[in-house]
């Protein structure tokens, strides 16, 4: 038997031995990427309950939910993405999962976060869907674009068949065409100011997005531990303000180095400063022996519109690491709603009227 208890900063090593029996050491084990992404959230702190077991005390399992801050058509309101759930294995069965969820929707509400989202894992993802009352508004396509044909048929068909993938090298090859028009440039922590400025005049470029102000972008790029991001900002030359900004991290995916677009934001007036910035994070890619560059982007995002010009493909469903599905619950009824809390004129229930990229989440 166990019962459902807020957590609280001083359970942190508990939760981090039981992580460790799924995990071993890893990011999501680690105390202080969990003290950056529990309080350090200028969103505000995670709302966490854990299952304790009623006998011997022992912490079987955890619900967490991080504030995320959003910019709607109307007002910002305060959304939450969830996150980091978990059942030890000697527990599994017994409801956890299902039954921490409530208590920690109840103390969003308590708090006014009015909604959550998730990009669910598949075990995870019929539980969220059938019992906790979330509802599939789609899948984000993966974009993906070879930067060394080669070395990707070497590690998938052997070394042999490598020399196939060299007509391909000119198509993907990534050619550095100066655009004299607009400046890319390293963001430093010391560039921060030109966020906001940058958010206020490009908020309205579509209806639902997570507010990227200088507090998000320092918070989620810069003070974040054990993960290094490259920023560019471009600008006319010049010196002007801010025009766009892109987000990227090398990593392995599926045995393969992986240059990842985490973020990747750019003014609509200006969508030739987009490709100055995505040739400039691909040359950087390169130059750190990246194999494949990717990237989440919605469709109906010139963002999207941009990464395809730069031969970014959709990733087809069967090679695709996993689904990467957007579920939604609403946790306060919308202004208007019916008595019966009908929610179909709920805007988040559109997925293109959302703007999400890979910064959006915690994976990458």
């Amino acid at each position: 038997m166990w019962k459902a208890v807020k957590y609280l900063p001083k359970n942190l090593l508990e939760t981090i031995e039981m992580t460790r029996e799924y995990y071993g050491d890893s990011w999501v084990s680690d105390s202080n990427f969990l003290k950056w992404q529990y309080e350090a959230n200028p969103a505000g702190p995670a709302v966490i309950q854990l299952a304790r077991d009623i006998e011997t005390n022992q912490v079987a399992g955890q619900n967490v939910v991080i504030p995320m801050r959003f910019k709607t058509p109307d007002d910002p309101i305060n959304g939450t993405l969830c996150l980091n759930i978990l059942t030890r294995e000697a527990y599994c069965g017994q409801g956890i999962f299902t039954g921490l969820a409530e208590p920690v929707y109840q103390d969003c509400v308590k708090q006014g976060l009015e909604f959550c989202y998730a990009f669910p894992n598949p075990n995870s993802y019929p539980g969220f869907i059938r019992k906790l009352g979330f509802t599939d508004i789609g899948s984000v396509p993966l974009l993906l674009r070879p930067l060394n044909p080669k070395a990707l048929v070497r590690k998938k068909l052997g070394s042999v068949l490598a020399s196939l993938a060299l007509p391909l090298h000119p198509l993907f090859g990534v050619k550095d065409q100066p655009d004299d028009r607009y400046e890319v440039y390293p963001l430093m922590e010391s560039d921060l100011s030109e966020f906001d400025g940058f958010w206020i005049k490009i908020q309205h470029k579509y209806p639902l997005m997570g507010i990227r102000d200088a507090d998000y972008i320092r918070w989620r790029y810069f003070d974040i531990p054990l993960r290094d991001y490259q920023l560019y900002g471009v600008r006319r030359k010049g010196g002007s303000p801010l025009l766009g900004y892109i987000v990227g991290r090398c990593t392995e995916v599926a045995e393969m180095d992986s240059g990842m677009i985490v973020d990747f934001l750019v003014d609509p007036s200006h969508p030739d400063a987009g490709n100055a910035l995505v040739t400039r994070l691909l040359r950087f890619f390169v130059d750190q022996k990246m194999e494949l560059a990717g990237s989440l982007m919605l469709p109906h995002t010139g963002e999207f519109a941009i990464l395809k010009a730069q031969r970014f493909f959709t990733c087809p469903k069967f090679l695709e690491p996993q689904p990467f599905r957007v579920i939604y619950r609403r946790f306060t009824p919308l202004k208007g709603d019916t008595k019966d809390g009908d929610t179909k004129d709920d805007p988040f229930l559109q997925l293109n009227q959302w703007f999400l990229t890979m910064g959006d989440y915690d994976v990458i």
